[in-house]
């Protein structure tokens, strides 16, 4: 765990070394700051969408005491594919005249890793029945830090921002060990 930590940390540092206007990670494009404040919103909104759907499933099955690996798996999933969706859209911002503040942003994105680590935290009680679990978890961790990692790059600043609201919750986050890395928690 502390080498994914280590590993994390080092992406991270070298993705925002590498970050000038001329240059951009493969696959990122750089956007000024305050022009794209509203695209990443509407990425983030959107985001949000798609976890208020995902979330409260997983929720009920947790609390139905339905959740196994042919239920909670597909969802799992779906949580995934939304975050590298989020983060893909990122890369592709195109420049608006609309403007959202950096701290909305921010806002909204702690929100999300709250509510993810919530229902994370009450699925770690089905890992008997979920033997892939672990490596579920993985998967969205990666893409939640993939997903910050792009936030840092299109809005230097955010992710700080993001850690500053999320340490009264830090706790919650014990699953997503990539993210508490990347936020200093």
């Amino acid at each position: 765990m502390f080498s994914l930590r280590f590993a994390s940390l080092f992406l991270l540092a070298a993705t925002l070394a590498s970050a000038s206007p001329a240059s951009a990670p493969a696959g990122l494009a750089v956007v000024d700051k305050r022009a794209s404040t509203a695209d990443v919103g509407t990425v983030f909104t959107t985001l949000k969408s798609s976890t208020d759907s995902i979330l409260p499933q997983i929720d009920a099955l947790v609390s139905g005491g339905t959740a196994s690996h042919a239920t909670v798996t597909p969802l799992i999933g779906e949580l995934t594919a939304a975050l590298n969706t989020a983060t893909a859209s990122l890369s592709s911002l195109t420049v608006s005249s609309k403007r959202q503040t950096e701290d909305e942003v921010a806002t909204v994105v702690a929100g999300i890793i709250t509510e993810i680590s919530t229902t994370l935290n009450g699925l770690s009680g089905s890992a008997t029945v979920i033997p892939a679990l672990g490596t579920l978890i993985i998967a969205i961790d990666v893409a939640l830090d993939e997903l910050l990692v792009g936030l840092d790059v299109v809005l230097t600043g955010v992710v700080t921002l993001v850690a500053g609201l999320l340490t009264s919750v830090a706790v919650l986050l014990g699953p997503l060990g990539l993210v508490i890395g990347l936020l200093g928690l």
